[in-house]
């Protein structure tokens, strides 16, 4: 366990990353998008390459052209608002279809965070038409304290909606919990301690404690009681 986790346990708010780390984005995401670039290419009248499930995968978590203008072929990536524009109601569609798309053990979790009295807030780098979806079609609004996105009023990083989550809960011991660089690197700009739900998409070396996704893992990590 590094210091600076230890100088902030047991937690007064965790702030989660969303997909890839509470969502289970991957059940869906691939055929999602393939989906929606053949769409798009009929629209357009292009060549757009079908991406493989890890090309596909390698973008979940990124900002805005991160997501989106990989799967655009040169020429066409400045185009990439358009090709969300298609996908993004299908996107919407799929989380909102009723399936629990979370991860197992994270509404257990989200739960027993709250009865304990720690707060919990979302930060992700989608826009507020996906978050909307993922607080009602997935139920973490009634889950969490605060949900920030790109969206959110202030916001325009990241960082900034830590920095909103700690202004929210007035805490002092605070820990954010993400499964990608962006994640990475807005808990490293505020100096908080940083949680890596362990992934293939990417290595974070030096992150304060490794989660595998098993919530006692996490709790027992955070110094917090299991989950009766």
């Amino acid at each position: 366990m590094s210091a600076t986790l230890r100088r902030h346990l047991p937690p007064e708010l965790v702030v989660f990353d969303v997909d890839g780390t509470l969502h289970d984005t991957f059940r869906w995401w691939a055929p999602v998008i393939r989906s929606g670039l053949e769409r798009f290419a009929a629209l357009h009248a292009i060549d757009i390459p079908t991406p493989t499930d890890a090309e596909a995968e390698a973008v979940v978590g990124m900002k805005d052209a991160g997501v989106w203008a990989p799967f655009l072929p040169e020429g066409h990536k400045h185009r990439w608002q358009d090709l969300r524009s298609v996908v993004l109601p299908m996107e919407v569609e799929t989380v909102s279809s009723g399936v629990d798309y979370l991860f197992p053990g994270v509404r257990p979790l989200l739960r027993h965070l709250g009865r304990l009295g720690v707060k919990v807030a979302l930060a992700s780098n989608c826009r507020r038409t996906y978050m909307s979806a993922m607080q009602q079609g997935q139920g973490l609004a009634a889950l969490t304290d605060w949900q920030f996105c790109l969206d959110s009023d202030g916001v325009q990083t990241k960082t900034d909606m830590l920095r909103l989550a700690q202004r929210a809960a007035a805490a002092g011991r605070v820990v954010m919990v993400g499964d990608r660089e962006p994640d990475h690197e807005a808990a490293r700009a505020l100096a908080w301690p940083f949680v890596w739900r362990r992934n293939a998409r990417c290595r974070i070396d030096d992150a304060d404690l490794i989660w595998d996704g098993d919530p006692d893992q996490l709790l027992r990590g955070l110094g917090l009681p299991a989950i009766d």
